[in-house]
């Protein structure tokens, strides 16, 4: 890609400033400013439709490239306490992933070939790294670490005898028998170090000017670290007297500071979202979660590819007039062969509609960057296209990452930040398989499919987000007679679901129109709002977070499924997750409960034996089931007054029945077979003239364009959208 841009938000509200960050290969670009109307090119549907709006910012700049840097690491900045030419002892326990990818920086204090520390070595054993101005002595124990296991590492020089030692323990009893191992040699020059070298933890500056970016990441975990003033070999005791700095990292995880609980306090900043809150080398497993025993929750793990901030330059900054409508628009970069979308969500500052749709701006954080290099894609035998995108070329090279990817070394991504380019954020992205449909649209050119018939059929709406239910909870909803979702609302903080529940139980009226929502534990980092977290376990996953590690570390609550929780999403909403997977879609049939008097609006003018949604979709070509779906069950909290109306199955076994579901391994869960992977759509009412509909399937809005808008799936969402717009109550149930 030619040129490339990020915000540093997904939503925002009028009087409010945004920034634009651009990386431009040509010497010159121009911006302007778009409403996105429907961004899906598929010839069966509409086009791609964008609306050109007047903006302050809209022009021509220079331009030029901006790399993105990842790997993470602890920075403590320059302090003559650490320049220890004289002597010193650093030590600290580390758990290895990747010890034969090369050099990587363990605790390290340099500044070009001047300065200290402890290195995995090409080899993939421990050295000692002595810089004297001209060269780097090494003190290495020739013995390759094993990955994925504990080692307490010791590295001390004395300038007096001029001796340098290295040591390594492997902290294992069965079946590897620990190995102690330490070297010592003598240095045939003296250390020297500068008062201006930074201390930093999984990375290092050897060889590098001191504006340089740090290097050498190092992948797995560090516990403990420390550092002394003097000379200790491997095997004597530390004096206290002679300690520098003590860094607890089991302090202060939900933000970027690192702790020096040491005489010196040298508190340093964890660099682009090392993962906190993880076990140390000390954890027995009579403990999962780090309120329940600090001590042995010591450590942060690293990786070479994670990332917070793209750091780029910021190309221009805009204020969003007072009077510009809410919607969906971005900023629309131009150079002479290329072009770049990078989208955004205007939200209302006093509502100026009944109705509002709720911008899943968590989901697509979350999802942002996804490379569908995930075990649930393999199982579905969802290959990648042969012609790669620009887009995912793009995050191919760059190492961008989702919530979905794993790491260089196998572990799962559960952070995501929107400071850096979301490729897969942009209208008129589509996903890359041969094995879907060739136009398979999701998240933000989906949601605009909803949008657009909003459009065509002349509602007004306000577009409102995540980030504003987040924040203010209900109050963002409560002025609203109708909420409609997105196709795919998956992401929720308890705060969002809080919101949402008090405007159901106030009277609220929400439109369920996806498939898979309310589903995974989420938290926003009140410290930086601009990172997401997710640790994944007991539900239908990607990978899942390691023993002990399932709380998360910006919040400190219990990660997972929301419904085991005591949340689940049939309670909300009547239907919860049950299957995705992928093929033809299917049409839903209607059952008897369409036929009761309670819901007679919703099929006005929709013959009694016509299949619902049998016909061209623009989310895998066919029907308006399918992809990711949702099923009744009362068992985990469908209202008892719940109308099942319509139901859609026949699935192939391409579609599994959701593994939460399973208690034992069993044959017969494939949707040939099991009842229950199906789509359900329901209607119910709640308090105050509340009520709820859902249609259970992630494809059901990609329907509503057929046959210029004129369909029976169309008919359905409008006639309950305009129904549960009335001021008059649409009933008062609530047994």
């Amino acid at each position: 890609m030619n040129i490339v841009g990020y915000s540093d938000h997904f939503s925002i509200k009028p009087n409010q400033t945004m920034r634009f960050m651009v990386s431009s290969r040509s010497p010159s670009y121009q911006a302007t400013l778009v409403r996105l109307r429907h961004t899906d090119r598929n010839p069966a549907g509409p086009g791609f439709k964008t609306e050109l709006v007047e903006s302050s910012f809209a022009g021509g700049y220079c331009g030029f490239e901006q790399d993105i840097y990842t790997g993470s690491y602890v920075e403590v900045l320059p302090h003559k306490s650490m320049a220890l030419s004289s002597g010193f002892t650093v030590e600290a326990w580390i758990y290895p992933t990747t010890p034969d990818k090369g050099v990587q920086g363990l605790l390290t204090c340099f500044s070009g070939s001047f300065g200290y520390g402890l290195v995995i070595d090409e080899d993939g054993s421990v050295s000692l790294w002595l810089g004297d101005g001209q060269t780097i002595h090494k003190v290495r124990t020739d013995t390759p670490l094993l990955p994925s296991h504990w080692y307490f590492l010791r590295g001390c020089y004395d300038s007096v005898s001029g001796k340098a030692s290295v040591h390594q323990c492997l902290a294992s009893k069965w079946p590897i028998p620990g190995k102690d191992i330490s070297v010592t040699r003598d240095m045939p020059a003296r250390l020297v170090c500068t008062e201006e070298s930074s201390f930093l933890m999984a990375s290092s500056r050897h060889g590098l000017e001191p504006t340089d970016r740090p290097g050498y990441h190092f992948n797995g975990k560090i516990d403990s670290p420390k550092l002394f003033s003097k000379a200790f070999p491997p095997r004597e005791d530390v004096e206290s007297t002679a300690l520098v700095a003590d860094w607890d990292l089991s302090l202060d995880v939900a933000t970027a500071k690192i702790t020096d609980v040491g005489p010196g306090q040298l508190h340093g900043r964890a660099i682009n979202l090392p993962t906190r809150s993880v076990t140390s080398h000390n954890w027995t497993g009579k403990v999962s979660a780090m309120h329940a025993g600090r001590s042995q929750y010591s450590a942060i793990y690293f990786h070479d590819d994670d990332l917070e901030d793209a750091g780029w330059n910021v190309a221009f900054e805009w204020t969003v007039p007072e009077d510009l409508n809410s919607g969906i628009y971005a900023v629309h970069l131009v150079v002479d062969d290329d072009e770049d979308y990078v989208p955004f969500v205007v939200t209302p500052t006093k509502p100026r509609a009944s109705i509002a749709f709720l911008a899943p701006t968590l989901s697509y954080l979350i999802y942002a960057n996804q490379r569908f290099i995930d075990p649930i894609r393999a199982s579905l035998d969802l290959k990648e296209s042969d012609e790669i995108t620009p887009q995912d070329a793009y995050m191919r090279d760059r190492r961008l990452l989702s919530c979905y990817d794993l790491h260089s070394d196998g572990s799962g991504v559960c952070y995501s930040s929107r400071l850096r380019p979301v490729l897969n954020f942009r209208p008129g992205y589509v996903m890359p398989s041969r094995s879907l449909a060739a136009f398979s649209p999701r998240h933000l050119n989906a949601d605009l499919h909803l949008l657009d018939w909003l459009d065509q059929k002349q509602f007004a709406y306000d577009v409102i987000s995540d980030d504003d239910l987040n924040r203010d909870g209900v109050s963002v909803l409560e002025q609203y007679q109708v909420i409609l979702t997105g196709s795919h609302p998956e992401y929720w903080t308890e705060s969002m679901l809080c919101g949402l529940e008090t405007y159901q139980t106030n009277g609220g009226r929400l439109m369920y129109l996806g498939g898979n929502g309310f589903y995974w534990v989420t938290t926003l980092d009140a410290e930086r709002p601009h990172v997401a977290e997710v640790r994944r376990w007991g539900g239908t996953r990607v990978w899942e977070a390691a023993p002990g590690e399932c709380y998360h570390s910006t919040t400190g609550e219990l990660g997972g499924l929301w419904r085991n929780r005591g949340r689940p999403p049939q309670k909300m909403v009547g239907v919860g997750f049950t299957s995705k997977g992928s093929g033809r879609n299917q049409s839903y049939r209607r059952l008897q409960d369409s036929f009761n008097p309670r819901v007679k609006f919703i099929f006005d003018g929709v013959p009694s034996d016509e299949m619902i949604g049998d016909f061209p979709a623009l989310v895998l070509g066919h029907g308006a089931a399918g992809f990711e779906i949702d099923r009744v069950d009362t068992a985990l909290g469908t209202p008892k007054h719940a109308l099942r109306l319509a139901s859609a199955d026949g699935f192939s076994d391409r579609y599994q029945l959701a593994i939460e579901d399973q208690l034992v391994s069993s044959p017969n869960t494939g949707g040939s077979q099991s009842l229950a992977v199906r789509s359900d759509m329901v209607y119910f009412e709640g308090p105050c003239g509340g009520a709820v509909f859902s249609v259970g399937s992630i494809s059901w809005c990609s329907c509503l364009s057929y046959n210029h808008y004129t369909n029976n799936v169309s008919r359905i969402t409008e006639n309950v959208l305009r129904h549960f717009a009335r001021d008059d109550a649409v009933g008062d149930r609530d047994e």
